[in-house]
C-alpha cells in the first residue's frame, strides 16, 4: 500500500480550499391555471327589465317578475288595438272620400219630379229659389255602392249605326255584367227613334264607344286591278246631349205617366 507524500497532501488540500460550495438547490413552486369564472346568467327578470326599457315600459325597481310580464304583454296588446284603430279610421276616410260627390240641384229636381209622376212616395219640397233644394245628410256610400251609382248613370245620346250590313236593323239588344253590377240588359234603338235623345247606362254607353267592325271596301289599282280593303271601323256615332232641364224632364215625366208609367227610357 503506497502511502501518499506530504506535498501531495498539501496540494489536494489546497484544492478543496479554492474550489467554491456547491449553490443550493431550490424547487420551482408549479401553480396549476385555475379555470375561468363563468359567465354570470341573466335572469328571466333582468331580460324582462331590458325589454321593458327597449319599450319604453315604467316599472319599480323591486317588481316581480309576473308583474313585470303583465305590464309588457299589456303595452303589446295596447300597440296592436292602435293599430288596429288607425287601419279603421284610414278605411273610413277613404270611403267618404270617394263617396264624396256632389249632387247638382239640376238632379235633385229631375229626380224629384220623376218619382212624383210615377206616385212612387213623396218628393218633398223643392225649395225656393233662394235657398235652394233642401238636401238631408247622405250616410257614407261604400266602394261597391259608389261604382255602382257611377255605372248606371244615364247618358243622354243620339245613336246612328254606321254599319252597312245593320242598316235595317231597328235596335239591339246589349248587356254588361261584372261583379260589382250583375248583369244589366238594355235594348238600344238606332237612328231616327233617338233623335231627340235616348238614355242608356254609363256602362253601356262605354260598351257602344267601343264597338267595331270590320269595314270591306273594294277598290281598283292602277292596273284596273280589284283590291279589297279591311279595316276596322266604329260601329257607332254617339252624340252625347245635354242633360234635360227642369221643365223638359217635368214634361217626359208627365207623358210617360199619362202612357200608363215610366219605361226604362226614361
Amino acid at each position: 500500500m503506497t502511502t501518499p507524500s506530504s506535498s501531495d497532501n498539501l496540494f489536494a488540500g489546497i484544492a478543496k480550499t479554492a474550489a467554491p460550495a456547491p449553490a443550493p438547490v431550490t424547487k420551482e413552486l408549479v401553480i396549476p391555471d385555475a379555470d375561468p369564472a363563468p359567465a354570470p346568467q341573466m335572469s328571466e327578470l333582468d331580460m324582462l327589465k331590458q325589454r321593458a326599457a327597449v319599450m319604453g315600459v315604467k316599472h319599480s325597481n323591486n317588481i316581480s317578475v309576473e308583474a313585470l310580464r303583465k305590464k309588457i304583454d299589456a303595452k303589446l296588446e295596447g300597440e296592436a288595438e292602435t293599430a288596429e284603430e288607425n287601419q279603421a279610421e284610414a278605411d273610413v276616410v277613404e270611403e267618404a272620400s270617394l263617396a264624396n260627390s256632389t249632387v247638382s240641384a239640376e238632379q235633385i229636381a229631375a229626380a224629384q219630379a220623376i218619382l212624383a209622376a210615377a206616385g212612387v212616395g213623396s218628393a218633398g219640397p223643392a225649395g225656393s229659389a233662394a235657398t235652394g233644394p233642401k238636401i238631408s245628410p247622405a250616410r257614407v256610400m261604400t266602394l261597391r255602392e259608389k261604382l255602382y251609382k257611377e255605372e248606371m248613370a244615364l247618358v243622354r245620346l243620339r245613336i246612328t249605326n254606321l254599319d252597312p250590313k245593320k242598316k235595317d236593323l231597328p235596335g239591339e239588344i246589349f248587356t254588361v255584367a261584372n261583379e260589382v253590377l250583375g248583369a244589366v240588359r238594355k235594348y238600344i234603338p238606332y237612328g231616327e227613334v233617338t233623335d231627340n235623345g235616348y238614355h242608356v247606362p254609363m256602362c253601356i254607353y262605354r260598351q257602344l264607344d267601343e264597338r267595331k267592325f270590320l269595314s270591306i271596301k273594294v277598290r281598283k289599282n292602277a292596273k284596273q286591278q280589284e283590291v279589297v280593303e279591311t279595316t276596322w271601323a266604329r260601329e257607332f256615332a254617339l252624340e252625347v246631349l245635354p242633360a234635360l232641364t227642369e221643365v223638359e224632364l217635368a214634361r217626359l215625366a208627365a207623358a210617360q205617366a199619362a202612357a200608363g208609367g215610366i219605361s226604362d227610357n226614361a
